[in-house]
């Protein structure tokens, strides 16, 4: 052990260089008894970049401490603010709430500074948790009017991107999305210093994805890609940073290039923060899956439900695809029951749940999604979300037997899938767009469409979605009636003879299911009889 302030001033020299590692390896040298609050404070700095988060703690602990003994109740403060922010990213919201009240109580009698300014930021997140969301805002304004006051960047891009928040939780997207601009032009800028760079980068990536707006996300993930990329040490930015940029790589269709960062994000949020990683693993699992490894997807999605992430509508749809659309319907109906999930998250839910209850046969279940769908996209105004509403239309009017009200749903989606680069979303809806075409007899242009969804899968390399395809390109020519695939294949068994009990145990479906599938295929045909179902099906050479 050696004397703590020679070394603490040869490890705030590396600190400064952003070479951490080193900073840390030489403030485990010294005898901890020897550091001062600052050289305490400076050690958790460096444990936290090394990814030592335990470690960190009981370090700022000790230095928080140490600021209270010497009566330096700004500093004392601050430490009991970060170690509230540290305890809230563990996901421990007890013990966070208790170290923001211990920096409140520190600064209750001193002269407003920045750290009130900081630990006004923590109360907006309080506020809006509570959804209160006017008080919420007025903390917002405080911390930006303290920061600008004090000449304090970080704060003023904090403050600015909590204030941003505070805007879309009224669902005023356009004018939260522009403050987080703002704070992003000064991460673009680099007028942060590294930590709030990277924390106010993974913010603003984050929210413009809970709200869908794609395009921002894409060109913020790259800027904080860039600033990560640039960091001379391996950091828990890096990880974050790699998170985004792997989800919008997977949005765009770039599964080949995603695959392999996206193992290396789950590998670098388990060493920084396993109660991080869930995301990390459920973005890898929506990779494997249209890949079409459905026994890996399953298990990453299952890895991120151990670290408290929800593998839904991901695992839904591989339930889906493994026949079991009761299970895939149920484990919707469970995570839709959750009111708090952001308007993207949600979206995506009720998208999954019209595919499913159109599956099942259930298509009042289809509609009140879609309904829902549409009162999101109505509500948050998101070019992505409309799109995924109007596929979702195509999907039911497609059902409905009404091809023609699908194709005015599902063109202007295609469209906007499109511009936004979305390639796999656009494939999909071209391969409903194909089917619409088919049942309104243009068979050579729903050859074209099938085809082009299918070579716009295999390109990317979603082969389990261009199998997919596959199956549709291979159906029937043109079906009559409105009549769905799934529901062929039931009136298919029952021009066969086959009880329902035995065509749901062909066709792995419930019993249930199968009802209601020949309630709908009665409706459709105007025939009150599985006799008169079964001759439509000999006459249309369905059997």
């Amino acid at each position: 052990m050696v004397e703590g302030t020679a070394v603490r001033e040869r490890a705030r020299s590396a600190a400064q260089d952003l070479r951490w590692s080193e900073a840390y390896d030489l403030l485990r040298l010294a005898d901890r008894t020897t550091l001062d609050p600052d050289g305490l404070e400076l050690f958790a700095d460096a444990a936290w970049w090394c990814c030592q988060v335990e470690e960190e703690l009981e370090l700022r602990q000790q230095a928080f401490h140490g600021f209270v003994a010497t009566g330096e109740s700004d500093r004392a403060a601050y430490a009991a603010w970060m170690l509230s922010v540290r305890y809230g990213l563990r996901g421990d919201p007890t013990a966070s709430s208790g170290w923001l009240q211990r920096a409140q109580r520190q600064l209750a009698d001193q002269p407003e500074g920045v750290v009130h300014g900081y630990v006004a930021c923590s109360e907006v997140e309080q506020a809006l948790g509570a959804g209160r969301i006017d008080e919420a805002d007025d903390h917002a304004l405080k911390a930006i009017t303290i920061g600008q006051r004090f000449d304090t960047p970080e704060l003023v891009a904090l403050a600015v991107s909590w204030q941003g928040l505070c805007r879309l939780a009224r669902n005023e997207v356009e004018p939260g999305l522009r403050l987080l601009d703002e704070a992003m032009a000064s991460v673009a800028a680099g007028e942060l210093d590294a930590h709030f760079t990277g924390w106010v980068a993974c913010f603003a990536v984050g929210m413009c994805m809970g709200v869908a707006d794609l395009r921002r996300a894409g060109s913020w993930a790259q800027t904080a890609w860039d600033w990560a990329s640039t960091l001379p040490e391996a950091t828990p930015y890096q990880g974050l940073c790699r998170v985004r940029q792997v989800e919008v790589m997977s949005m765009r269709g770039d599964l080949e290039a995603a695959a392999p960062e996206a193992r290396r994000a789950c590998e670098e949020m388990l060493a920084f923060e396993p109660n991080l990683a869930g995301e990390a693993f459920y973005v890898t699992g929506e990779i494997l899956r249209r890949r079409g490894d459905i026994d890996a997807a399953e298990r990453a999605f299952t890895e991120a439900r151990e670290l408290g992430h929800d593998p839904q509508p991901g695992l839904a749809r591989i339930r889906l695809e493994q026949g079991r659309a009761d299970a895939a319907a149920a484990a919707l109906r469970a995570a839709l029951a959750d009111p708090g999930r952001p308007p993207f998250v949600r979206a995506s839910l009720l998208s999954a749940q019209v595919e499913v209850a159109l599956v099942e046969g259930d298509a009042d279940l289809a509609r009140r999604a879609r309904d829902d769908l549409d009162a999101i996209a109505t509500e948050v105004q998101s070019e992505a979300l409309s799109a995924l509403a109007a596929t979702a239309t195509g999907r039911v009017r497609l059902a409905e037997g009404d091809a023609e009200a699908a194709l005015a749903a599902l063109r202007p989606a295609a469209a906007t899938w499109r511009a936004l680069g979305m390639t796999c979303e656009l494939a999909e809806t071209r391969s409903i767009v194909g089917l619409a075409l088919r049942a309104l007899g243009d068979a050579e242009g729903a050859q074209l469409e099938l085809r082009s969804a299918q070579r716009a899968f295999e390109e990317v390399g979603a082969t389990g979605d261009a199998k997919r395809v596959d199956a549709r390109m291979a159906g029937s020519p043109a079906l009559p009636k409105g009549l769905t695939d799934r529901e062929c294949e039931v009136l298919r068994k029952v021009a066969a003879g086959h009880t329902n009990r035995q065509i749901a145990e062909d066709l792995v479906l419930s019993e249930h299911t199968v009802a209601r599938h020949l309630s709908n295929i009665f409706t459709k045909l105007g025939v009150t009889s599985r006799t008169a179902a079964a001759a439509f099906a000999f006459e249309h050479d369905l059997a």
